[in-house]
């Protein structure tokens, strides 16, 4: 086991709430590489001490954490900062049980980034529903302003256990095709209608009215994103590609190992037991944008042979015929541009709304280099959409 201790030196209290500045991850003399799903978060979202608080209004983040998970103005909780990163605030929460225990939690607090692609009606309907298939982390609490999970103990998965381990990308494909077969809640309006490009078009309109917008890089500046978002929305449609309910953030980290035994030497018998995370993008989308951003990688450490062991344990848990497999492998391949699209608009409104977002100026420079990697690798694989279409 790993125990979490949050740092003493530094800690404050604030209206009856312990704030940790730093995570302590105490491991056992068996010291075990792989790491826990805390310490992983706080390296993937670059945590900071003395970061903006992403909470909207002037409550602190003692006071929203109550909100979320309903606790009185006296009850006393411990919080430790695991993620502060752009889009959402993730805390690692113990309370006092129902039984006298300690209850660990992972709180999320909503960033204005958050709340702009999701509404209201639909926040936690999803978790919810991994919720109660044992999908997901068990939920707890869902506002308006943050959702909590029971603590998970386990590790997420990284870009390389999808490319180099059997057993964990044939229990992956086993879940997110179990996922993909469940119906889209009806709170979404339209379950065949993609949430892509209502998450696109609301970051470029939202990027319209900054005054800092004219900040992006020369050749990436909104009448360009917004025409090549134009361009591969009306591509795209055409083609016809399935809509499922669909993760939206299918990144490997956003999957949870909670084991890691190997037990048998055929990857379709191992039982490993993975669940779906950080689920407020999810709903009705491409089932093939799920599948390229489960599988992006360097193109040199890109592996065809997991990719097409993913698609076949997919297919055979969906119960369709195993030569829709090379379909899905085209949706997949043509969806890829639009990830690094996506992620490539998301920095865009990074860079150009800055702290109106809770993204520290600093920063800048950073969302910028993340924005030009994105549009050179949505330049570079924009053309794989014109190849498969002439096929399709």
């Amino acid at each position: 086991r790993i125990f979490f201790s949050p740092a003493r030196t530094g800690d404050e209290e604030i209206g009856g709430m312990e704030l940790g500045g730093k995570l302590h991850a105490i491991h056992p003399s068996a010291y075990r590489a792989s790491k826990s799903s805390a310490v992983r978060w706080t390296r993937r979202m670059g945590a900071r001490r003395g970061s903006r608080s992403l909470a909207k209004g002037s409550e602190s983040n003692a006071d929203v954490i109550r909100k979320v998970i309903g606790l009185q103005e006296d009850a006393k909780l411990t919080a430790v900062e695991l993620s502060a990163g752009f889009c959402n605030q993730v805390m690692l929460v113990k309370r006092i049980a129902y039984d006298g225990g300690e209850e660990a939690l992972v709180v999320k607090l909503y960033s204005n980034l958050a709340l702009l692609r999701t509404e209201q009606r639909q926040r936690g309907l999803v978790d919810k529903k991994l919720s109660d298939l044992n999908m997901g982390s068990q939920l707890v609490a869902s506002t308006n302003e943050g959702i909590a999970h029971r603590y998970l103990e386990g590790r997420i998965l990284t870009e390389e256990d999808m490319h180099t381990r059997a057993d964990i990308c044939a229990a992956t494909a086993r879940l997110v095709a179990k996922f993909h077969l469940l119906e889209v809640p009806p709170q979404f309006d339209d379950a065949t209608s993609p949430l892509l490009w209502k998450w696109l078009n609301r970051m470029l309109d939202e990027m319209r009215v900054s005054s800092n917008v004219d900040s992006l890089p020369a050749g990436i500046e909104l009448p360009v994103l917004r025409r090549e978002v134009e361009v591969m929305a009306n591509t795209v449609e055409k083609m016809g590609f399935s809509v499922v309910l669909s993760h939206g953030d299918l990144k490997p980290s956003n999957v949870m190992l909670l084991g890691d035994n190997r037990v048998d030497d055929d990857v379709r018998l191992i039982d490993l037991d993975v669940r779906l995370i950080d689920l407020e993008l999810a709903g009705p989308n491409y089932r093939g944008f799920d599948l390229a951003k489960l599988f992006r990688i360097d193109p040199y450490r890109f592996s065809e042979e997991r990719f097409s062991e993913f698609l076949s344990v997919y297919c055979e848990t969906a119960k369709v015929d195993e030569s829709l497999a090379k379909e899905i492998e085209k949706e997949t391949k043509v969806c890829l541009p639009l990830v690094h699209l996506e992620a490539a608009v998301f920095f865009a409104l990074a860079v150009a709304m800055g702290q109106d977002f809770g993204g520290p100026s600093s920063d800048k420079a950073r969302w910028e280099a993340l924005l030009r990697d994105r549009w050179a690798k949505y330049m570079a694989s924009k053309a794989t959409i014109d190849v498969f279409r002439d096929v399709m």
